[in-house]
């Protein structure tokens, strides 16, 4: 049993870094061709890539190849039983991380971000009718309504439990980073495509950002991400109707392309009789002719 979930740990682990490094190299160009909702939406090759290693892969299907080597069982034991407490303590940590998040907003000083995942609300600081204008405090509010309307603070809960799964991979970690920062400028290009004529005060809003406090694994803040860049992409059009189109197809098909090519690689896993005690057949006949039993 051990041996089985050590595997597809391992594999999981290894089709996961695989789709984020594909999405780093893709993440970029998609963002120049469809814009950068389609980019933020590549991320959905991770755990597309991650569930095909779960599923029984060509080889195994077809019974071709050598089998994977189980590991001994108390080696498996041990490496799930460390998985498990690294993954108790990540979790710990990014707990700690969100509690030192929510004190600070309660005495004014995050935000603006949207706090809570199923149940989302959104957070203000004490200053913000001082800082911000009018039309700026409308403006980042929209943004905040567009990251409960798209789904973001659920996308940050899955990405932060991705996060705590893969504990031990770094790749997922650094994936993580470049999702969240995705997801803000998807968020920006859908607030700019319900309104025109809003960009110029948009990045006034933007770059009078101060000091948030603590940081949260799981809060969409307005101003937490790389302001310059985003800054820089509110001067750019957004891409036509058509070549959204073209890009969801694409991107649906990458995503399928990502599924089939995990389940045709991966290798063949463990063969059910090799995790079966190895038995002294002599030893048994011995003691079936010491109890009156002959051999069959």
């Amino acid at each position: 049993m051990f041996e089985l979930l050590a595997l597809a740990l391992t594999r999981v682990q290894i089709a996961a870094a695989a789709g984020v490094v594909l999405v780093l190299l893709l993440r970029l160009p998609v963002r120049q061709l469809f814009g950068p909702r389609l980019a933020y939406g590549l991320w959905a090759i991770v755990p597309v890539a991650a569930a095909a290693s779960v599923f029984p892969s060509l080889a195994e299907t077809l019974e071709v190849g050598a089998p994977t080597a189980p590991l001994a069982p108390g080696l498996a034991m041990k490496v799930m039983a460390a998985w498990l407490i690294g993954g108790a303590v990540f979790a710990g940590f990014m707990l700690w991380q969100e509690h030192a998040f929510r004190r600070t907003a309660a005495k004014g000083k995050a935000g603006p971000a949207v706090m809570g995942s199923l149940w989302p609300r959104i957070i203000l600081p004490h200053d913000f009718e001082a800082r911000f204008n009018s039309r700026e405090r409308d403006l980042i509010l929209l943004h905040e309504r567009t990251h409960i309307r798209r789904g973001d603070p659920i996308a940050n809960l899955a990405i932060a439990g991705c996060r705590v799964l893969g504990w031990c991979n770094p790749v997922v970690h650094l994936g993580a980073v470049f999702a969240r920062i995705d997801q803000e400028l998807a968020c920006d290009a859908t607030v700019l495509s319900l309104k025109s004529d809003i960009r110029a005060d948009y990045a006034k809003a933007l770059l009078k950002v101060s000091s948030f406090g603590a940081a949260s694994p799981l809060a969409c803040g307005w101003g937490t991400h790389p302001l310059i860049l985003r800054v820089a992409f509110l001067s750019r059009l957004e891409p036509s109707r058509r070549r959204e189109i073209a890009g969801f197809i694409a991107l649906t098909a990458l995503g399928l392309a990502s599924f089939l090519a995990v389940w045709s690689i991966a290798p063949r896993g463990i063969v059910y009789s090799d995790l079966a005690p190895s038995i002294d057949m002599n030893r048994m006949y011995a003691d079936q002719a010491a109890r009156g039993f002959g051999r069959p």
